[in-house]
């Protein structure tokens, strides 16, 4: 009897531990049990966990030591630039932004700059929106003439026809025609005429008949209001902004828009010869606008905005695969323009994921990289402060489990000396998420999910998270200026 109760227990031991080590290759199988349950790498865990840590402990040891900053703030009310555990934020240099929001006076309007992060509004609809709440403002901000995936976005509603020609910044052909603030140009499409080859025995016919009249085709574009968030359900005026005509004959030589809210239309030339120009679109409240286009091939349009005169205005400039350095390509020249037109209070700038390769060891590159990108900011729109965003966390397969992408750090600490170079505010998603291994908590463990499965982008649910870990970081850089000013000699 003993002897069958010893065996039936060595029995239920053996099979726990073959279930134990099974477990690990079944639950990436089984839907119920991925979706549900937690899993774990007993093997990997026993192969790799030590030298693993040994490793990144080697690169952040590694890791550039922050220096002190070289440029001085220009704000008479200053606050600390190094946070309670002496990591450098910069949010002195921000003094100038955070004045107008306490102001509360005019427009404040933001740039925000990224990559595929904030793509579709992600992030920048949660920190616009919640701003707005608080300061005041109505309106996405400025828009493109057309987008490759407009039913993404939902902070407004889009439509166009599919005669225009977009170019960026990251283009390989990117054209001829100047970049607007947003680093796109748009163009109208026209199609070529048939041109019938009439020969005999080899001779060109002489073909008398007057040319054929320019091809006209019907170029527009239309921008809604969202429901989605408060500041987005309507907006007071409308401005578009376009450049110079670059000589091309071959299409309609008219340029003229027709502009249509609240049941009336006016008509507007598009006769200006400055290298950026706008017209007003609509000069009153309302939720949508329609703009119908008779311009040649040769006019490049640059956008609209939709906003109100006060308030916060926050503008999305996403553009999938930027590293960033491909916004030097907007001209010195372009950005003092739209900076006369839209007068700037903050540049957010928010890259990285595009230039990480868990081998590389050494970033100062990218430190020199985004360097010369704030400097090309800097003497465009001088005086206008500029935040330097790290990318967030990325995980990547360590043998058969997801860890964070070692160069994630790395980056993050080579950004935050670019700003501190140039006097910048910084902020790492990267470290708000909690650091090494957050991007596998936030797909495999928070419920609901806050990342897709790439382990590299927030879903909806995280780019909310996100843009309040943001609005957190600069409100609370706002009322420690505010608290400053309070106490600032008189």
């Amino acid at each position: 009897m003993e002897k069958n109760v010893f065996g039936r227990a060595w029995l239920v031991i053996v099979l726990a531990a073959l279930c134990l080590l099974a477990y690990p290759f079944v639950h990436d199988r089984i839907p119920g049990l991925k979706d549900n349950l937690r899993g774990y790498n007993f093997y990997e865990s026993l192969r790799s966990t030590q030298p693993k840590n040994k490793q990144r402990d080697a690169a952040k040891a590694k890791a550039k030591k922050p220096i002190a900053p070289v440029v001085n703030p220009t704000a008479e009310v200053q606050i600390s630039a190094y946070d309670a555990n002496d990591q450098f934020h910069g949010l002195t240099y921000l003094a100038n932004f955070f004045e107008k929001l306490r102001q509360r006076k005019s427009q404040i309007r933001i740039a925000y700059y990224g990559d595929s992060s904030i793509e579709g509004d992600l992030i920048c609809q949660t920190f616009r929106d919640s701003l707005q709440k608080r300061f005041g403002g109505k309106g996405v901000g400025y828009v493109g003439i057309d987008n490759p995936i407009p039913g993404f976005r939902q902070s407004v509603r889009l439509s166009f026809s599919n005669n225009w020609q977009r170019k960026t910044v990251i283009d390989k052909d990117p054209g001829r025609f100047p970049f607007g603030i947003s680093g796109e140009n748009f163009r109208a499409l026209f199609p070529r005429p048939i041109v019938p080859k009439d020969t005999i025995d080899g001779t060109a016919v002489i073909d008398t008949a007057p040319p054929p009249k320019p091809i006209s085709v019907h170029h527009w574009s239309e921008w809604g209001a969202s429901k989605s968030f408060y500041g987005t359900r309507s907006f007071s005026s409308v401005r578009l902004f376009y450049g110079q005509a670059q000589g091309d004959s071959l299409a309609q030589t008219t340029r003229k828009v027709t502009s249509t809210y609240n049941g009336r239309s006016r008509e507007i030339l598009l006769d200006g010869r400055e290298i950026l120009n706008s017209v007003t679109l609509a000069d009153s409240m309302t939720t949508r606008v329609r703009a119908d286009f008779k311009i040649p091939g040769s006019l490049p349009l640059y956008g609209v905005s939709l906003e109100t005169p006060n308030g916060v205005i926050v503008d999305n400039f996403s553009l999938r695969g930027n590293s960033g350095r491909s916004l030097m390509r907007i001209s010195q020249e372009q950005l003092s323009s739209f900076q006369t037109a839209l007068d700037y209070d903050l540049i957010i700038l928010q890259y990285g994921l595009n230039v990480l390769n868990a081998k590389l060891q050494d970033y100062s590159w990218y430190t020199r990289e985004m360097n010369q990108v704030i400097e090309h900011f800097q003497k465009a729109m001088p005086g206008v402060p500029i935040l330097l965003i790290g990318p967030s966390d990325k995980s990547i397969k360590d043998g058969a489990v997801m860890h964070s992408d070692p160069s994630v750090y790395r980056i993050t600490e080579a950004q935050r000396q670019s700003a501190m170079d140039k006097g910048c505010g910084f902020f790492s998603f990267y470290e708000a998420m909690g650091g090494e291994d957050s991007m596998v908590e936030w797909v495999e463990r928070r419920r609901p999910k806050l990342a897709n499965l790439d382990y590299t982008h927030f879903n909806s649910n995280g780019a909310k998270i996100a843009g309040n870990y943001l609005l957190t970081f600069l409100l609370g850089g706002y009322t420690e200026y505010e608290l400053a000013y309070k106490k600032r000699p008189l």
